[in-house]
């Protein structure tokens, strides 16, 4: 596994290991007797049973005996790697914990996945230290902080590889066995599974009593099956036996807080409490699922099955966290939190911290939806009080990390087909995806908080699978997130409301810019309109709606569109711009190759998609340097070369070209050809700002990209000759045989890649050739190709290429 976070770790049982070495073991035993009882039997069955059909009778038994002893073999090496395996994760746990518990009995707060902070306390005990001492005492704190962090994550890392080590154990040990999957209760099992024995076991776990038996059957009650939860990943709606067990486990939570909710379990040994959250955790995702339903169709899972305080928790407006109140003994302090700021602030809290336990993978949850849209909504609040401004980016990110695992929920919040995230508003109230989901990448997310990109990393691996339904899920996702974003390029790219400085997308959340990148590459066909069921690799997300016009000499006087706009917001961070613009040169190549072959339509449609990246581009340096200009009253260059790594969209898209796949040729020279403009100085330079040119990198990253192809495009023509070679044979050996002037030439290798220095040194040769083996095709390539540049909008794709 990856490593893990400390609230995993916690909910980890190892004695569930040493259980199940017991019971493998007593298996064993029992099949290791019962093989030497029928041994005996069968030797002695030469002295009676003779003949053919005794000595089948044999042979078969000797079949038998031999699988059978391979399980009783598997189960012996079973039980030995269970054991050790959790002696091994005892260990590793323990030593986490106890790393935990130091940084925290020194004062620090320790994040889920190992960061370690100076406490507010602490913070506001230095404000009382005067001058230069607090800085003294607070570098101390941190580098205490650091090694402190230091340790726990390494001790996390530890538990990953004992946590892998053992799971590896286990699975050797059974390799030669067919593999089973989760099942669902037995008939009996389910016979106790019934809404007074809920009540009953609820009852224990309240006041301390619940024993084995009674944590058995509840883990049984809100464990789905495999099966199950494959229905529920599939779209389907599953019937579950144990639904009056939940649902009545659920309402005896009614008349309690989220607080007290956390705190079932806790009066348990062991890790009896751990097993608890993890129950409850299931049980919410459950019966707040509406796919789920009993089995006589009377009862449906949803938002109101919750307990009443969590549904208020996740519903009532966040803005409730800005309340202040004036404290008045010993010294009156303004804008201090009031008490319900302060009450739901715990609530929330205590709420997303029960919710990362158990099965975040249960899919189509209404808590999880609510989870989204209140973690959007938080995001959004600006508290005045300080103890409450440094909570609301953990309580938003761990509402979003809880749910990110639930993709058809982040799907509903980016889309919300049908208004089904209205459930998840105040009574009467409706859920707008579009505020929603900017709130969310408006956020400024520390570097440790990671809930929103795990939402969003499923929309790009989703995005080719074989289920019918979670490939439409990925794809309808994508679509939204690409059209939110396009629709709020002004804000996005260089002005990000509340955020210092005039700061960008791609400037504020670095990680989370890219994440979108990535999760976005797949769809850049459909996005783009690209009509060619073969380079789709999803067929259920749309087109935007317009690319965007240009007029080809690399000004800036063009008309943006929403596909300009998407290029623009990602170009504001230069690891997410090189690896989408990367995407899309090789998208370009891969049209031109169609449009060489016959495809007409393909050179209009990659010149609406190296428009809008040339779009992009373009206004968002423009942009960047307008805003340092405004940063930058007096002409200092800091914040200006800061911005200007966006420079390094040139040397990521030319050195990660990846020029040998076919085809791909496209990739090199349309990174060069979009950065031309720029290279020649068509946007304005910093030097009208009075910036010290020489201070800036602007001519040192990108005059060496202009050198290496100009605006040249012989990989371009590349493709578009190899295209035009697979449908006329024939056509790649007259360039390689080509004579001119009395000297025969060779402009391409034997992969069809073109042989840059014969080109560059014999131009007038090159073009002689282009004109008399492809001039027609050449010349319909660029009608098609110049009709591309100035039509802004994308055509819609085509009936036959749309999902059947």
């Amino acid at each position: 596994m990856t490593t893990p976070t400390i609230s995993q770790v916690k909910a980890w049982d190892p004695d569930v290991l040493n259980t199940q070495a017991g019971e493998w073991d007593k298996k064993a035993q029992t099949l290791g007797n019962t093989l030497d009882a029928a041994a005996r039997s069968v030797d002695g069955s030469h002295h009676y049973w003779i003949g053919t059909a005794g000595d089948s009778m044999r042979d078969r038994h000797d079949e038998i005996h031999g699988n059978t002893t391979t399980i009783k073999t598997a189960l012996e090496n079973g039980v030995t790697a269970a054991r050790n395996g959790a002696t091994a994760i005892q260990a590793a746990k323990t030593a986490l914990l106890n790393q935990v518990t130091t940084a925290e009995g020194a004062g620090f707060t320790v994040g889920d996945t190992g960061e370690v902070k100076i406490s507010t306390n602490m913070l506001m005990m230095l404000q009382l230290i005067a001058g230069d001492a607090a800085q003294v005492v607070q570098s101390g704190l941190e580098s205490r902080a650091q090694d402190y962090q230091k340790a726990i994550q390494a001790a996390l890392t530890d538990c990953g590889t004992a946590d892998d080590q053992a799971m590896t154990a286990v699975n050797n040990a059974f390799a030669n066995l067919t593999t089973t999957q989760v099942q669902g209760p037995t008939t009996d099992q389910l016979d106790q599974l019934t809404a007074d024995q809920a009540r009953k076991d609820l009852a224990a776990v309240k006041d301390g009593t619940a024993d084995d038996a009674t944590l058995a059957r509840i883990r049984m009650a809100t464990t789905l099956s495999d099966s199950d939860k494959q229905e529920l990943n599939n779209g389907d709606t599953v019937g579950l036996a144990q639904y009056p067990y939940l649902q009545a486990f659920t309402q005896g939570m009614s008349d309690m807080s989220s607080d007290d909710i956390s705190q079932l379990g806790s009066k348990l040994n062991g890790n009896g409490p751990d097993q608890v959250k993890a129950a409850i955790s299931n049980d919410f995702r459950i019966i707040s699922n509406p796919q789920v339903h009993s089995l006589d169709g009377k009862s449906t899972g949803g938002m109101s099955q919750l307990p009443k305080n969590v549904q208020k928790i996740l519903t009532e407006d966040p803005s409730v966290l800005t309340g202040t109140a004036v404290s008045v003994a010993p010294i009156a302090v303004p804008d201090q939190p009031n008490y319900d700021a302060l009450h739901d602030a715990d609530s929330m809290l205590a709420l997303g911290k029960l919710m990362s336990n158990g099965d975040l993978s249960i899919q189509g949850s209404d808590i999880n939806r609510a989870m989204i849209k209140q973690g959007a909504e938080i995001a959004a609040v600006h508290p005045s009080a300080d103890l409450i401004k440094g909570m609301t980016g953990t309580l938003a990110n761990n509402f979003l990390q809880d749910a990110s695992g639930d993709h058809t929920a982040v799907h509903d919040a980016l889309v919300n087909a049908h208004g089904v995230m209205d459930v998840t508003c105040s009574p009467g109230g409706h859920y707008n995806a579009n505020s929603h989901v900017l709130d969310i990448l408006q956020h400024q997310w520390s570097p440790d908080q990671h809930g929103a990109e795990n939402m969003l990393e499923f929309i790009g691996d989703d995005a080719g699978a074989s289920n019918q339904f979670q490939q439409q899920r990925a794809g309808e996702s994508a679509q939204s997130l690409a059209t939110v974003i396009a629709h709020n390029e002004a804000t996005l790219s260089h002005d990000v409301p509340g955020a210092p400085g005039h700061a960008s997308f791609g400037e504020l959340n670095p990680n989370l810019s890219q994440t979108v990148a990535k999760s976005l590459e797949p769809y850049l066909p459909n996005l783009a309109g690209v009509s060619y069921s073969d380079l789709l690799v999803n067929h259920y997300c749309g087109n935007l709606d317009t690319a965007g016009s240009h007029h080809g000499n690399g000004s800036l006087d063009h008309t943006a569109g929403d596909l300009s706009n998407l290029f623009k917001v990602i170009d504001s961070n230069p690891k997410a711009a090189t690896d989408f613009n990367n995407a899309a040169a090789h998208l370009a190549g891969q049209l031109d190759f169609k449009a060489g072959a016959g495809e007409d339509y393909a050179a209009f449609q990659q010149a609406q998609l190296t428009g809008a990246m040339q779009n992009g581009l373009n206004d968002e340096l423009s942009a960047l340097i307008d805003a340092d200009h405004q940063n930058t009253a007096d002409h200092e260059t800091s914040k200006y070369n800061t911005k200007l790594e966006i420079a390094d969209i040139v040397t990521g898209i030319l050195n990660g070209a990846g020029i040998s796949e076919n085809p791909a040729g496209g990739v090199v020279s349309t990174a060069a050809w979009i950065l031309d403009p720029i290279i020649k100085a068509q946007i304005p330079s910093p030097d009208i700002y009075g910036i010290d040119h020489t201070a800036t990198h602007w001519d040192n990253d990108l005059t060496p990209a202009g050198n290496t192809a100009t605006s040249d495009t012989l990989y371009q023509d590349a493709n578009i000759i190899r295209g035009y070679d697979s449908e006329h044979q024939g056509t790649l050996d007259r360039f390689n045989n080509y004579e001119y002037r009395g000297r025969t030439y060779q402009f391409f290798d034997t992969q069809g890649q073109p042989n840059v220095d014969v080109i560059t040194n014999h131009r007038d040769a090159y073009q002689q050739a282009l004109s008399d083996i492809m001039r027609d095709p050449l010349d319909t390539y660029n009608l098609n190709h110049n009709q591309g540049w100035v039509n802004t909008k994308i055509s819609h794709i085509t009936p036959e290429d749309e999902p059947k």
